[in-house]
């Protein structure tokens, strides 16, 4: 089936003049490194984390904002015509978005401007692997005239917000059409203009007013600094470049980037296993959560804030790497997990900055195996499977007679996690130093995850003729003891959590990796019951919510400052990535046939509109609980890919 051509996301008038909907969307560029660009259809930015060029110090972590935005305008004889815009305190200034006739992902940001005889394109890129970004400017119709643009640089950690100082002070110098910028404690910046020239008009514009930020209940307000702009002489159809990089001498062969971008990106969506503009649109996603790290690759778990965390990388490689059909890149990937397994457990996310490691997450090493077993049924690599075997057994085995999160193997032969006070599964949300979400005693998801490793163990085993070590009878009586403990017949699901006498008995979707996973911990009668249950209760079009809306902890609403989020992050929010456990749970309880091919297209068709209402081609991290399930978090999240593109590529649907 041939790849749909045009862009996924296309924005007319209707949204990009409007500067409510044209702020609420927001575009996402990734390097490969760890750097990124982000900013919104309208170009105001609306969070701390807006940017022309945020780049890595030791990639693909300890990100710095060197560049927060631009301001551009076009200067037609005596005549201003903005087209960019910004919140203030109580105004937006300018208001460029009045002149937005469009923007389309195509596969990068393009925005459209018109009036009177004038039609201008912008488009905007980020270079592969390097620190490089790209503005092109395209006169497409109308008289000869300038385009002034003026960049607002910052040169801070990309979580703290710039107020004005005398820190910038002397460190701009310009030669004709070139800027250089050396930022205290970090990168030089140059900034280069084909065709310009730099005047310098160094200025402070304070309280840019960033409304996200006010909604996370944080700081609203920033000042950034400029030290000038560049104006560029246009002619009808003449294109112009302003190029934003660190570590490169010059813009030699700029002219040929645009199209080497475009063929790249569209090698990426044809050698993607899956088909159809939602996984096509998920497959060039995919691409930017992919990283490097040292020799290998890892994962960020989503722009703008998370780095590279174990748990959301390892749900998240079978969609990114296998069914996009990058498989010569997933052992790279796995090879990085391997080096960091440390007596048995991976570090929940890898440190930033003088941060130590932290070994608190207990699902994260079984994921590890899950990945592994996922690769090897893909592609039937034996050799790549025995050489992580022996990471695999160290795993294992730890859980099995303990580790040093004193996570250990009980007499029924599940897993029990003692109480303390770091969350150690996936609704991970802590308040006063204390968990929200307590989960103490056997999670109903880990005794999933560690039936399903101990199976997967065995199967390697035998095939690579190497001895189970046991590993079978484990297997054997977790699953008897499962069965006996974790079946709710009341209210046809599993419980969440047992420990002891103590049955956790709310609904939430955790249960669905019993049914999800290769080998499933859960007897073949209870799942459709089990389904069912959590389809009447926790589906939404976006997901899954967290916790049923009959529970008196459910909130249906995520918002306010960082206390009020915690508190709401997993008691009803909805997550999109749960949909990869329930669909293929769906699968195995209906059967594989085409009625059923045909209501998993219903289960995913909402998030081709997503698509376009919030991360732009991208999935977000959750939503609200409640109708209309508006997104938050962040825009654009790996396990939410990935978990979709993997159902799509298992279940053959386009889609």
């Amino acid at each position: 089936m041939p790849v749909k051509s045009g862009p996924v996301v296309d924005l007319g008038r209707a949204v990009c003049g409007n500067y409510s909907d044209a702020s609420e969307r927001e575009w996402l560029e990734a390097n490969g490194r760890g750097g990124y660009a982000l900013g919104t259809v309208a170009g105001g930015n609306t969070r701390r984390y807006h940017s022309l060029l945020t780049v890595p110090r030791r990639p693909p972590l300890e990100r710095v904002q060197l560049v927060n935005r631009s301001e551009d305008a076009l200067i037609v004889g005596d005549k201003r015509f903005d087209l960019s815009c910004q919140s203030y305190p109580d105004v937006v200034n300018p208001k460029g978005y009045d002149r937005l006739e469009s923007f389309r992902l195509d596969p990068f940001p393009v925005w459209t401007y018109a009036w009177g005889d004038v039609r201008f394109e912008k488009s905007f890129f980020l270079r592969y692997g390097e620190d490089t970004a790209v503005a092109v400017y395209r006169l497409l119709a109308g008289p000869a005239l300038s385009l002034e643009v003026r960049p607002f640089l910052t040169g801070r950690d990309h979580h703290v917000l710039l107020k004005e100082s005398a820190r910038l002070d002397g460190k701009a110098r310009a030669e004709g059409g070139t800027l250089t910028v050396d930022f205290p404690d970090g990168p030089v910046l140059t900034v280069w203009a084909d065709g310009g020239r730099f005047e310098s008009a160094a200025a402070w514009y304070r309280n840019q007013t960033y409304v996200w930020e006010e909604r996370r209940g944080l700081e609203r307000q920033e000042d950034v600094w400029s030290p000038g702009f560049f104006r560029i002489p246009l002619k009808p159809g003449q294109t112009t470049r302003v190029v934003y990089a660190v570590g490169r001498s010059s813009m030699d062969g700029a002219e040929r980037w645009e199209e080497e971008e475009r063929d790249q990106r569209r090698k990426i969506v044809r050698a993607s296993l899956v088909r159809g503009p939602l996984a096509g649109a998920l497959t060039a996603a995919a691409d930017q959560f992919i990283v490097s790290r040292g020799d290998g690759l890892s994962v960020i778990a989503g722009y703008p804030w998370f780095g590279d965390w174990s748990r959301d990388a390892l749900v998240a490689f079978p969609g990114l790497f296998l069914a996009t059909g990058r498989w010569n890149e997933a052992p790279g990937f796995l090879d990085t997990y391997a080096r960091h397994v440390h007596e048995g457990l991976l570090p929940n996310r890898f440190p930033e900055g003088g941060e130590s490691t932290q070994y608190n997450a207990v699902d994260a090493p079984l994921w590890f195996v899950r990945a592994v077993q996922a690769y090897h049924r893909a592609t039937h690599d034996d050799d790549r499977a025995r050489a992580w075997l022996p990471v695999m057994r160290e795993i294992v085995d730890s859980y099995q007679h303990g580790n040093r999160l004193d996570i250990r193997m009980d007499q029924d032969g599940l897993i029990e996690i003692p109480p303390g006070d770091w969350p150690l599964t996936w609704m991970d949300a802590r308040l006063d130093g204390k968990p929200v979400t307590p989960r103490n005693g056997k999670p109903v998801e880990i005794q999933a995850l560690w039936y399903n490793a101990l199976q997967f163990l065995v199967e390697i085993q035998l095939k690579l003729k190497e001895p189970t070590r046991g590993y079978d009878k484990l297997a054997g009586v977790a699953r008897k003891s499962f069965n006996e403990k974790f079946w709710n017949e009341d209210a046809q699901c599993l419980f969440d959590v047992v420990d002891g006498k103590r049955r956790e008995a709310e609904l939430r979707p955790n249960g669905l990796l019993a049914v999800s996973l290769p080998y499933e911990i859960l007897e073949e009668k209870n799942f459709k019951p089990l389904v069912e249950t959590t389809w009447w209760e926790l589906l939404t079009p976006r997901g899954l919510r967290t916790l049923s809306p009959s529970h008196l902890l459910y909130r249906g609403r995520h918002g306010g400052p960082p206390a009020d989020r915690d508190r709401m992050y997993h008691q009803g929010t909805v997550w999109p990535w749960l949909l990869g456990p329930f669909v293929t749970a769906y699968v195995k309880a209906f059967g594989s046939t085409e009625e059923s091919k045909k209501q998993v297209v219903r289960f995913l068709q909402p998030l081709v509109h997503h698509l376009s209402e919030a991360g732009l081609g991208q999935v977000s991290e959750f939503f609200d609980g409640d109708a209309p399930h508006a997104p938050q978090g962040c825009p654009a999240q790996a396990w939410s890919v990935g978990e979709i593109l993997r159902v799509l590529w298992e279940e053959g649907i386009t889609l």
